[in-house]
């Protein structure tokens, strides 16, 4: 991750540390499975969550360290349940786990990085468990929420919106909570940062949406219109079709191909509009920042929602 050289340099360190933590077992099967996704890249935006906000308060801790690799580790678990629920390929470019070495690997591989990194939090100690394991039911409770509107092209924006805020910003919002406790962090400043990671946590899903709709392969790593496919209508293909009833039309008669359902999310206005409350949750969260001090660590925070929107 680019950025200042401390940060270069902390996330140096948790990245070895997420390495040596997942390739830990004397199985070669179960180390190589394990580390499978995290050699493959990634953004690493959880842990460095982590890093930045512990400049909030005493910075260098051992104990932020493993927090922010916990958190990887963790987020790559449901990555690797997410894979095999949606029975993806591909990911970051590279085989998924399941495609390689069979379901029962890829679960249990998901299981193992779960503990692992719950291992790490404990180690931590302090409330570094507590929080991740709340981050943790908040992610599991959302993905049980998403299996119940599969196929539900009249869902509520809303509500894809409260169960997004569980799936993904959980962990955002974790990730910032997690530095400003091991570094000791005001509860004025911690509350901040929260609210800064929930924000970013919605608008960074938000982006993955539309860019499974209308990004490149070659630079996001998955093949397009998969959500479409497993009958996941994000929040382009929700708002688009409460004004464009060929669409629903479509989704109802179980039609699931890209080309031939973009053309109609874009003249709903779902792209249009989706882009828009991205940026609008970006925004907020930079306003979030607003009572931190002028620093390196919090124009960090600042230019990482803008990241997220040049994807676009």
């Amino acid at each position: 991750m680019i950025g200042p050289s401390w940060l270069v340099e902390d996330m140096l360190r948790v990245e070895g540390l997420m390495l040596e933590t997942a390739g830990a077992s004397t199985n070669p099967l179960v180390g190589e499975a394990a580390s499978h996704l995290l050699k493959a890249g990634g953004k690493r935006l959880r842990p460095a969550l982590v890093m930045i906000a512990s400049r909030a308060g005493r910075p260098g801790a051992r104990e932020s360290d493993l927090a922010a690799a916990a958190i990887e580790l963790v987020h790559v678990a449901t990555l690797y349940h997410d894979d095999v629920i949606d029975e993806t390929d591909t990911r970051r470019g590279a085989p998924t786990v399941h495609s390689k070495w069979g379901l029962e690997v890829a679960v249990l591989s998901g299981d193992y990085l779960f503990a692992q990194g719950c291992l790490l939090g404990a180690t931590a100690g302090g409330e570094v468990s507590t929080i991740l394991s709340r981050a943790i039911a908040e992610v599991c409770e959302g993905q049980i929420v998403e299996t119940t509107a599969l196929g539900d092209a009249r869902r509520p924006p809303e509500e894809y919106m409260s169960t997004i805020e569980r799936k993904t910003a959980a962990l955002f919002a974790a990730g910032c909570e997690l530095g400003a406790a091991t570094s000791g962090a005001s509860g004025e400043r911690r509350r901040s940062l929260v609210t800064y990671g929930r924000r970013l946590g919605l608008a960074f899903q938000i982006v993955d949406d539309l860019l499974d709709l209308v990004g490149d392969p070659e630079l996001t790593g998955k093949v397009p219109g998969t959500d479409l496919r497993e009958g996941v209508f994000t929040l382009p293909v929700l708002l688009a079709g409460r004004r464009e009833p060929a669409l629903l039309e479509r989704l109802d008669a179980g039609e699931r191909d890209l080309d031939t359902l973009l053309p109609l999310v874009v003249s709903g206005g779902g792209i249009e509009e989706a882009t828009e409350r991205a940026r609008t949750l970006a925004t907020g969260a930079v306003e979030a920042l607003e009572g931190l001090p002028d620093e390196d660590w919090t124009e960090a925070l600042r230019s990482i929602p803008q990241g997220v929107l040049a994807q676009l």
